[in-house]
Parts: structure tokens; sequence; C-alpha cells
């Protein structure tokens, strides 16, 4: 099954696109209530998990985050930790940059809740 999404950014949600398992989530995320992207996300990983790829990657790119985002994208990395606990390699990549304390701050936090390949990047 070749499971393929785009979702457009908005002006409180991130730019989000799943292709042959890489996933790239950039952009803000500061829903004000329940932001539908990560249900999109969610079911399309749900999905997925059922005939992954060998490789999962996951590149975050994000400039803010609010309380409502934190809770779904650690759902995310929850569900991309079973397929690597079933065997994928799983790749994450939290890029940042150097000055933005609260999104390197997070993802320690993300990279210690999550027994997985992820690494803090400086964005370029």
């Amino acid at each position: 099954m070749n499971m393929t999404f785009t979702i457009a950014q908005t002006k409180t949600t991130p730019f989000a696109e799943f292709s042959e398992g890489n996933m790239v989530i950039k952009g803000k995320s500061v829903p004000f209530e329940r932001p539908v992207i990560y249900n999109i996300i969610n079911k399309q990983l749900m999905d997925y998990t059922k005939n992954p790829k060998n490789k999962t990657q996951i590149d975050f790119t994000l400039s803010a985050v609010n309380a409502i985002s934190k809770r779904y994208i650690i759902n995310i990395l929850k569900l991309i930790e079973k397929l690597d606990n079933n065997g994928v390699n799983v790749i994450v990549n939290w890029y940042y940059h150097p000055d933005d304390e609260d999104i390197i701050e997070f993802g320690e936090i993300c990279k210690s809740i999550c027994n997985i390949n992820f690494q803090l990047k400086e964005a370029v």
C-alpha cells in the first residue's frame, strides 16, 4: 500500500507530508482547539503501521508549539515507537534554531520519553 498525503500549513498548524516512509512536519503548531491536522496524521500513521516500510523517518522543524500540540506530537512519537519495537528502522530528526530554547527543550523532552533513534539537530 502506497501511503502518501500532504496537509497545507495554516496560520496555526504546520505543513505535513508523508510519502514512502518519510514524514515532514514543519512550521507553527499553535492551534487554540483540537487540531484536525493531528487527527489526520494519527489516522494515516495507524494505517501505515499495518504495512510499514523497513525504514521510517520523521523530520520535525517546528517554530512554535503550544500545549495542545505537544500532546499530539508525543502521541505521534509513541505510534512511531511501536514501529521501532516491531523491527522497523525508525529515525526522528528534531531540527531547531540555536536561539529557540522552547523548541530545544521540547525536543529533549520528546527524546527522553521515547526509546527511538531521536536526533536533535541544528536547522541549517
